[in-house]
C-alpha cells in the first residue's frame, strides 16, 4: 500500500498492478468447477486451456487449482520449459516427484509392478531392481494414471500442466492416455497451450477434442468494461481515473499486458496513490509502448545488486535455482535475496508458493531480460553459469544436465554441449522415451565437431534408438557415415559388428526380413577377421529370427548352432533366444519337441532371472497347451506375471490368446469374457491387430450362439482396425462359417472357408493350424467340389481341432472306398481328440453321419441320436432338425421333441408344429422350396405339402402373404 507521512507522496510498489481476482473468466471458470464436480462424482477428464501468451491460462488453472485445494482435493503442479529438446516426461516428473517428496499420493508400494517404471520420473523410487516387462510408454502412462488414481483416494487427483506447448513428445503420449482412460477414475488434468504459431500440444487438444476424449476451452482477448474491471481490481479502488483505463486498453485485452501496462506507469511515476485516491501524475504516453522497452526500463530502475542478479537469473531460464546466484554473481545470500525482493516487487520476477521456487513473471519477461545481452555478454555468463552448475552438482543428476547442456550451447563450447546432450539422450533411452532420446541425440549430432570421438558416440546410441524403434531408413543413414569413420582395420572390427547387429534389428522390427539377413551377412563376414564367440552367437540368435521367415528349413540349423555357442559361453539371454526360434520351427510339426524347448528356455530364465524370456517362454507354452486343447493353466500363469510386472500390453495378447482357446469350447461365452479384457487393454494401449484379434473371437462367439447381427458387426469393426491382416481374415471367416454350418447353409459356409483359407495359402503363410482347414475339407469331401484346386489341403494338423475334423473328413473318404471298419475307427480317433469338446464333435458326427447312411458304415443313428440331444439343449434348431431328418433316412425311430419351445406362442395356438416352423424360418430367409428340402432332408413334395398346411392354419392365402408373416414371426429368430 502507499505510504503516507507529513504530506509526501510515496510511489506505490508495483504489486498494485497485480489483479486480486480472476476477471472475465466466469464461463471458463464455471467449466474448469463443472469438471472437478465431475471427477468428484467418479467421471474424470483433461481439459486444455489454450490461448496467446499473458491471456489468463495460468491464472484459471491457479483458479481452479485453489478451488480444490479448498475442497481438500489432491493438486499435482508441473511446468514444460522452454528449449528446442525438451526433456523427457519433464513437466509430470515434476508434478509426481513434488508430490513424492512431499508425502502427496500414494505410497511406492501401493503401485506395485508400476513403481519401478515410475522411477523414471521419481527420482527417489529408484532403484536396482529388475525393470518391468514392457519399457514401453504405455507403461509409464498406466503407471502415472495409477499414481493419480490412488492420489485420489479421499478426494480428486487435480493435475496441472503447464505450458504444453513446449513439452515432450513422450508428455503429450501421456496426456493423450489420460484423456482416453480417465473418464472412471476420481482424476483431472487441466492443461496450458499458447495457440499463437503451430504445436504438437495444440494438434493433441484439438484432436481429443474433435473425437469427443476431451474438453478446450479457448480463451479470448477481455472486452473492454472487463478491461476496466481487471484495472480496478489491480489498482484495488472502484475510482480509477479515465486516462488510466484508457492507458489499459493498449493491452487489447490481455491480462498479463494490462498489468504490464500498470506496473510502469506505476514504476515511472507517472501513476500515484495520493491519501487513498488514484491520480495521474506525469505523462502515461511516455508509458513504453513496448512490454520488452517496458521490462528494461524496470530493470534499470533496480540498483547494480537487483539488476546483476535478475540478468544472471535470466541465463538460468524461466525458473531459475536461485541458491547458485551468489556463486554467479560473487554477491552475498542476503543481497541475493534482497534483489529477488526487489525485482518481485517490480514485477519481473514472482516466488511461487505451490513449490517454494523464484522464477519470471512470464516467458516473455525473461526473454526481454535476455533480449537485452550482446552476444559476447551472454557467451561470459553462461560460462560462468556452468561452471557454477557443474561445480554445485558434479554428477549432473536429472535436470542439472539439461540446463549445463543449455548453457554449454550459450558459452559457445559446441563439444561440452554435444557431451551432454549425448548423456541426456542416453538417459533418454533409459526412460524409453525414444521420440526425446532422437530429438535430443539428433542435436547432439549437430553440435559436435567433424572428427570428435563423441560424434561417434552419439551415432551409435542414436542408431540404437532407431533399432528399437524400427526406423530402418533413419539407422542407415546414421550407420553409413558411422561405419566408413569405423573404416576397415581390424581394431574395430566388434563395434562395427554392432552396428550390424542393430541395424538388423532395427529390420526386424521393420518386418523387413530380407534387409534384416543382408544386414547381418554382413556382420558374419565382419567377424571373420575376428570370430569373437559371444558375438557370433549373438548374431546367429538374430539370425534365426530371420531366417525362419524367409527359409524356415534352415533356422534350426543357425538356431542350434547359437545355443551351443551361448551355453558354453555362458549367455543365458542368447540361449533363450535361440530356443525360441527351435521351439517354433518344432511347434509346427511336433508339438512335443516344441515344448522341449520352450521348456528349456522357462528353466534358463527362471534360473537366471531373465523376466521378459521367462514371460515369452510361458507364453508358448501356453499356445502348445491351446494347440493340444489342453487347460490354459501355462497362459494364466503368463498372463499373472504379465499383470505383476505392469506389461499390460503383454497381458492383453495373452488375453487373446486365451479367447482363441476358449471360444471354440463348449462355452464360448467364457471367451467372450477374456476377448473383452483383451479389448479393453488393447484400446488403452492403441494395439489395434490385438485389438482386432479380440473383436474376431468375440464375433466368433456370437456365431456360435446364433446372433448373427452381432456378429456381422463384429466381423466389420475387426476388418476395419486391421485390413488385409491374415489372422484377422481367418477368424472372421470361421465365424462367418461357423454360422451358416448352424443354420445349415452348407453352401455359405464353405464360401467363407475358402475365401480365409485361400487368403493364408497364397501368401505363402503355414495354413495347416487353422481349424478352418478342417472344416472345409470336411465339407469338400461330403459335397464334392474343389473350391481351392490350387491350395494343398493337409492331411494331419497339429491343432487338435483341425486334427480331428482332417480325421472325420478322412472317414467319409475311407467310407466312400469300401473300407468301413478303417472308416468307424477314424471317427473314433477324431472323437477322441474332441473328448472334451462336445460341441464339435457333435457337429462333425452329424457331418459324418450322411455319408455313413449313404454309404452303409458305422454307427450313425446312436451319433445323430447324441448329437441331437446337444443341438436341443444348445438351441440350435437347423442342426438338431437335420439330425432327425437323417434319422428318418436311416430308418430310425426319431425321438420325441422335448416339449414344443421351437413354436412362437402365437403359431402354437393356431396348431403350427415344429417342422412347420422350420420351414416357416428357411422361408423367412428367402429360400425356395427345393433348398428348403435339401436343408431340412425332405423331398420337395413334403416341403410343399408343409407349405400348404400353414397357409390353412395361419388363415393366409397366397405364398406372398406367408412369407411376411414369417418374416414377422420367425424371421427375428433368425438373426
Amino acid at each position: 500500500m502507499a505510504l503516507v507521512d507529513s504530506g509526501q507522496v510515496t510511489p506505490p510498489t508495483a504489486r498494485f498492478a497485480i489483479s486480486a481476482e480472476l476477471v472475465g473468466r466466469d464461463f471458463e471458470l464455471a467449466r474448469l468447477r463443472d469438471a472437478l464436480d465431475g471427477a468428484a462424482a467418479g467421471r474424470g477428464s483433461v481439459v486444455f486451456l489454450a490461448g496467446e501468451a499473458g491471456i489468463g491460462k495460468s491464472r484459471l488453472a491457479r483458479a481452479v487449482a485453489a478451488d480444490a485445494a479448498e475442497r481438500g482435493h489432491t493438486v499435482l503442479w508441473g511446468r514444460a520449459v522452454s528449449g528446442p529438446t525438451p526433456a523427457a516426461y519433464r513437466p509430470l516428473a515434476e508434478a509426481l516427484s513434488s508430490a513424492a517428496r512431499l508425502g502427496v499420493g500414494p505410497a511406492a508400494e501401493q503401485l506395485g509392478p508400476f513403481r519401478a517404471t515410475l522411477g523414471r520420473l521419481v527420482p527417489q523410487w529408484r532403484t536396482d531392481e529388475r525393470r518391468p516387462l514392457e519399457e514401453s510408454l504405455v507403461a509409464v502412462a498406466e503407471g502415472v494414471l495409477r499414481f493419480l488414481s490412488d492420489a485420489a483416494a479421499n478426494g480428486v487427483a487435480l493435475l496441472v500442466l503447464e505450458d504444453l506447448h513446449w513439452a515432450d513428445p513422450e508428455t503429450l503420449a501421456i496426456v493423450e492416455y489420460l484423456a482416453d482412460n480417465v473418464a472412471a477414475e476420481r482424476v483431472m488434468c487441466v492443461a496450458t497451450i499458447r495457440h499463437e504459431g503451430r504445436s504438437a500440444a495444440l494438434e493433441l487438444a484439438r484432436s481429443l477434442r474433435a473425437r469427443r476424449a476431451s474438453a478446450l476451452l479457448e480463451l479470448l482477448q477481455l472486452p473492454e468494461s472487463d478491461v476496466a474491471a481487471m484495472v480496478a481490481s489491480c489498482l484495488a479502488s472502484a475510482d480509477v481515473p479515465e486516462a488510466v483505463v484508457t492507458l489499459a486498453g493498449r493491452a487489447e485485452g490481455v491480462p498479463f499486458m494490462v498489468e504490464e501496462l500498470l506496473a510502469a506507469a506505476l514504476s515511472s511515476g507517472a501513476l500515484v496513490q495520493d491519501s487513498g485516491s488514484w491520480r495521474v501524475a506525469g505523462d502515461l504516453d511516455a508509458v513504453p509502448p513496448s512490454f520488452a522497452e517496458g521490462m528494461r526500463r524496470r530493470l534499470s530502475q533496480l540498483d547494480p545488486t537487483g539488476q546483476a542478479a535478475v540478468v544472471a537469473a535470466a541465463v538460468l531460464g524461466r525458473a531459475f535455482p536461485w541458491e547458485l546466484l551468489p556463486a554467479m554473481t560473487g554477491l552475498e545470500q542476503e543481497a541475493v535475496l534482497a534483489a529477488l525482493r526487489d525485482a518481485t516487487d517490480a514485477q519481473i520476477v514472482s516466488f511461487d508458493q505451490t513449490d517454494g521456487t523464484f522464477r519470471f513473471r512470464h516467458a516473455l519477461s525473461r526473454e526481454a531480460v535476455v533480449a537485452g545481452f550482446f552476444p559476447p555478454e551472454l557467451e561470459r555468463l553462461s560460462r560462468r553459469a556452468l561452471d557454477v552448475v557443474e561445480s554445485a552438482h558434479p554428477s549432473l543428476e536429472d535436470r542439472w544436465a539439461e540446463l549445463a547442456a543449455e548453457l554449454a550451447v550459450g558459452a559457445g563450447d559446441r563439444r561440452r554441449a554435444a557431451a551432454l546432450f549425448l548423456e541426456i539422450g542416453r538417459r533418454a533411452l533409459e526412460q524409453g522415451a525414444l521420440a526425446s532420446a532422437e530429438a535430443t541425440l539428433d542435436r547432439a549430432r549437430s553440435l559436435a565437431p567433424p572428427g570428435d570421438p563423441t560424434s561417434g558416440e552419439v551415432d551409435e546410441c542414436l542408431l540404437q534408438v532407431f533399432s528399437l524403434a524400427g526406423k530402418l531408413d533413419r539407422a542407415v543413414e546414421v550407420a553409413t557415415p558411422l561405419l566408413a569413420r569405423l573404416g576397415g582395420d581390424p581394431q574395430p572390427v566388434r563395434r562395427r559388428a554392432e552396428v550390424h547387429l542393430r541395424l538388423a534389428r532395427a529390420a526386424i522390427a521393420a518386418t523387413q526380413w530380407d534387409e534384416a539377413h543382408a544386414i547381418l551377412e554382413r556382420a558374419r563376414l565382419e567377424t571373420m577377421t575376428d570370430p569373437a564367440e559371444d558375438l557370433v552367437a549373438r548374431l546367429d540368435a538374430v539370425r534365426a529370427q530371420t531366417v525362419i521367415v524367409r527359409h524356415p528349413e534352415q533356422a534350426p540349423a543357425i538356431a542350434r548352432a547359437a545355443l551351443e555357442a551361448a551355453e558354453r559361453l555362458g549367455l543365458p539371454d542368447t540361449a533363450c533366444e535361440a530356443l525360441e526360434v527351435l521351439g517354433r520351427c518344432e511347434r509346427q510339426r511336433d508339438l512335443d519337441a516344441a515344448e522341449e524347448a520352450f521348456g528349456r528356455a522357462l528353466a534358463l530364465a527362471e534360473h537366471h532371472g531373465l523376466t521378459v524370456w521367462r514371460a515369452r517362454a510361458l507364453q508358448e507354452l501356453g499356445a502348445i497347451d491351446m494347440l493340444r486343447g489342453r487347460p490354459l493353466e501355462r497362459l494364466k500363469e503368463a498372463r499373472e506375471l504379465a499383470m505383476a510386472n505392469g506389461a499390460l500390453a503383454t497381458a492383453a495378447v495373452v488375453d487373446v490368446q486365451m479367447a482363441a482357446a476358449l471360444v471354440l469350447g463348449d462355452d464360448p461365452e467364457a471367451g467372450v469374457a477374456s476377448a473383452r479384457r483383451s479389448a479393453e487393454l488393447s484400446r488403452r494401449y492403441h494395439l489395434d491387430q490385438t485389438l482386432a484379434s479380440a473383436v474376431a473371437l468375440e464375433a466368433y462367439a456370437h456365431a456360435r450362439r446364433r446372433r448373427s447381427l452381432e456378429m456381422q458387426r463384429g466381423i466389420d469393426e475387426a476388418r476395419m482396425l486391421a485390413p488385409g491382416l491374415l489372422d484377422i481374415e481367418i477368424k472372421t471367416a470361421t465365424a462367418a462359417a461357423v454360422l451358416a454350418l448352424v443354420e445349415e447353409d452348407r453352401e455359405a459356409a464353405r464360401r467363407h472357408l475358402s475365401a480365409g483359407v485361400g487368403a493364408i495359402a497364397r501368401a505363402g503363410a503355414d495354413h495347416s493350424v487353422a481349424p478352418a482347414v478342417g472344416l472345409l475339407a470336411l465339407l469338400r469331401q461330403l459335397d464334392g467340389g474343389d473350391d481351392l484346386p490350387e491350395v494343398e489341403i493337409p492331411t494331419t494338423s497339429v491343432h487338435f481341432l483341425t486334427a480331428a475334423l482332417l480325421r472325420y473328413a478322412d472317414a467319409v473318404v475311407a467310407g466312400r472306398a469300401g473300407e468301413p471298419d478303417r472308416a468307424a475307427a477314424l471317427v473314433t480317433e477324431a472323437d477322441a481328440g474332441l473328448r472334451d469338446h462336445r460341441w464339435f464333435r457333435n457337429l462333425g458326427r452329424r457331418l459324418v453321419a450322411e455319408a455313413a447312411i449313404a454309404d452303409g458304415w458305422g454307427t450313425p443313428v446312436a451319433w445323430l441320436r447324441e448329437s441331437l440331444d446337444l443341438f436341443q439343449e444348445e438351441g440350435d434348431e437347423q442342426p438338431a432338425s437335420a439330425c432327425r431328418s437323417l434319422l428318418r433316412r436311416a430308418g430310425a425311430a426319431v425321438p420325441r421333441r422335448r416339449g414344443d419351445t421351437g413354436v412362437p406362442a402365437d403359431l402354437r395356438a393356431l396348431g403350427v408344429t415344429s417342422r412347420e416352423v422350420e420351414v416357416l424360418r428357411l422361408l423367412a430367409a428367402g429360400l425356395p422350396n427345393k433348398e428348403i428340402a435339401e436343408r431340412l432332408y425332405l423331398s420337395p413334395r413334403t416341403v410343399e405339402r408343409h407349405v400348404a398346411n400353414l397357409t390353412v392354419k395361419t388363415g393366409v392365402s397366397r405364398r406372398a402373404e406367408l412369407f411376411a408373416l414369417a418374416a414377422r414371426t420367425v424371421g427375428a429368430s433368425m438373426a
